[in-house]
This record gives C-alpha cells, sequence and structure tokens, in this order.
C-alpha cells in the first residue's frame, strides 16, 4: 500500500511539472503552425514562469488576505485532483463516488482563482469573474447529465471501476461526446476563454496578481487542462487500455504500460483539444452560453437513452 501512495504522488508529480512543457508544444508545434507563425520556444512557459517566481510580489492596497492564499490553494486543489484519476489500476484513493469529488474538485479549482480576483477589488477582476460564473453555471449541467447516464450504465461513479468496464452502447458514445466538449470548454481555450479576453478586460480575474502567485495561477490553469483531458482519457479510453494491458502477466510491467498509455493517451487529447482551438475565434459571452445551451441536447438525449436501457 505505501508503494502505491508513493507511485500516485511520483506521477502527480511528474504530471506537474510536464504540464509547462505540454503547454509549449501546443503553442509552437500546434498554435504556430495553424497561424503560419515560428511560435515562442518549446521551454517558453517554463521560462516565464521562473521568471515570475523571481519577481517581486506586488499586492493592491484594496486585497483581502483571500487574494494572497487563493492560487496557491487553487495549485494544491488542482494537484490533489490529479491523484483521484486511475493512472495505474489500485489507485489507492479511489472510492465509490470519486467521480462526483474529483468534478467537485475542478469547479472549485477555478472557483477559488474567481474569489481571489474579486477579493483585489478591480472592476475588471469583477466582469471576468462573472463571465466565468456563467460559463460555470451552464456547463456544469453537461457534466451532471452525462455523469448521470454514466452511472446507469455502469451502475459506478468510481472513476477507476468504469475505467475497468468496457460497456458500449449509444446513451454512453453521446455520453463521451459530452464529456470530450466539456473538457474543452474546461480548458479555458479559446472560444471558450472569455473570461481572459485580454483585449477587452486585461487578462480578467488575474489582472491584479503578479510574481509567484501569478505563477501559481498559471500553474494552475495548465493542470486543470491536463485534468480534463485525463478525465475524459480515462473513462471513455480506459477501458481498451484496462484490456490491452491485462494481456500482459507481469505486474510492475502490467501498470508501467497502463500508466504510459493513459498519460499519452491524455497528452494526446490535450493536444487535439489544442488544435480545435487554433482553428476559432473568440465567442462572445452571449455566444458562448447559447452554444453550451444548444450542445446540452446531445447529454439530455444521453440521459433519455440511458433510463431506458440503451
Amino acid at each position: 500500500m505505501v508503494v502505491e501512495y508513493l507511485t500516485t504522488l511520483l506521477i502527480v508529480t511528474v504530471l506537474t511539472l510536464i504540464t509547462p512543457l505540454l503547454d509549449g508544444v501546443e503553442r509552437k508545434f500546434i498554435r504556430a503552425k495553424i497561424h503560419s507563425r515560428v511560435g515562442p520556444p518549446i521551454l517558453q512557459t517554463y521560462y516565464d514562469l521562473i521568471k515570475l517566481f523571481k519577481k517581486e510580489l506586488l499586492v493592491p492596497s484594496t486585497a483581502t488576505k483571500l487574494f494572497l492564499v487563493a492560487p496557491v490553494v487553487s495549485f494544491t486543489v488542482s494537484m490533489v485532483t490529479l491523484s483521484l484519476l486511475p493512472y495505474f489500476p489500485n489507485n489507492p484513493f479511489n472510492f465509490e463516488g470519486d467521480l462526483i469529488l474529483l468534478i467537485y474538485l475542478l469547479v472549485s479549482s477555478t472557483l477559488v482563482l474567481l474569489l481571489g480576483g474579486l477579493s483585489s477589488g478591480n472592476p475588471m477582476a469583477e466582469i471576468s469573474s462573472s463571465r466565468e460564473i456563467s460559463l460555470i453555471l451552464t456547463t456544469e449541467l453537461l457534466i451532471g447529465l452525462s455523469t448521470a447516464s454514466i452511472a446507469l450504465k455502469y451502475g459506478s461513479l468510481s472513476v477507476q471501476n468504469i475505467s475497468m468496464k468496457l460497456v458500449f452502447s449509444p446513451s454512453i458514445i453521446l455520453a463521451y461526446l459530452t464529456l470530450l466538449y466539456y473538457a474543452f470548454i474546461k480548458s479555458a481555450r479559446t472560444p471558450y476563454d472569455i473570461a481572459e479576453a485580454e483585449p477587452e478586460i486585461a487578462s480578467g480575474f488575474m489582472i491584479e496578481y503578479s510574481g509567484p502567485l501569478l505563477a501559481f495561477s498559471i500553474l494552475s490553469n495548465l493542470i486543470r487542462r491536463f485534468l480534463v483531458s485525463s478525465l475524459f482519457t480515462s473513462i471513455a479510453l480506459g477501458p481498451l487500455i484496462y484490456a490491452f494491458t491485462s494481456l500482459v502477466n507481469n505486474v510492475v510491467l502490467r501498470f508501467t504500460f497502463h500508466s504510459l498509455l493513459i498519460v499519452t493517451l491524455s497528452i494526446l487529447t490535450y493536444l487535439m483539444l489544442g488544435a480545435a482551438s487554433a482553428i476559432y475565434g473568440r465567442y462572445r459571452v452571449v455566444h458562448a452560453l447559447e452554444s453550451v445551451k444548444r450542445y446540452s441536447i446531445i447529454p439530455l438525449i444521453s440521459l433519455a437513452l440511458a433510463v431506458v436501457g440503451l
């Protein structure tokens, strides 16, 4: 059991450290190529974060204590959420209902940052936060309905149990599509980055953050992008990965292959969402909310089909 806890801690640490690299790969080889630009160096995100950690921390005179702790709390919550994903079988943090906790923590890491931005007293942060809250209220319906469909068909709300059981049905396919769309929205990429629309509201709710606190905020967002990609991979592709790796007799090799496949496919999903984002322009607030409402019909159909057994 101790080995499993240490393995989970190691995986979470490694994934946290490579998320800036994935951002660099996306910016250099995905966005820059699609937009016919040279793009920044692949390690640019690391350079930016190191520079921010070295900078002096400036705190607005109107800010409260929440302003100081919010980025660190959001970063910590994001790392804790990583530990709930089944990057290898027999995750020691697995329990029945952890899918609900995982979604709750995903939302919480965003809300904590919003509250931190609001506590700065900057009007731009208030506008940005109201946009993000509106988007959260509409998107959580998507994940709620798709989770209900998955729970009905799998008979479980455990991410690990779901990732080890192969189920194919019309309702599950629609639930997977909804989950992928949810991952796209929660990654806060274009066109759903309405809360951070730099030309309009100067970086949104993070406008007053600088130095180490801004670095923690950026890291939290990068981890959350990888989290939603891993969530989709674990639920939609996890059963296929488990079926494939179960053919390996050696336990250590089986766990290693499972972890490598989950992480690799999560990275591919991450980059795929980045490529999809690169071809869109930013939505206006009303257009973003309307698009989410329009696509809400998919999880509704999924749940209806799951109720009747399809």
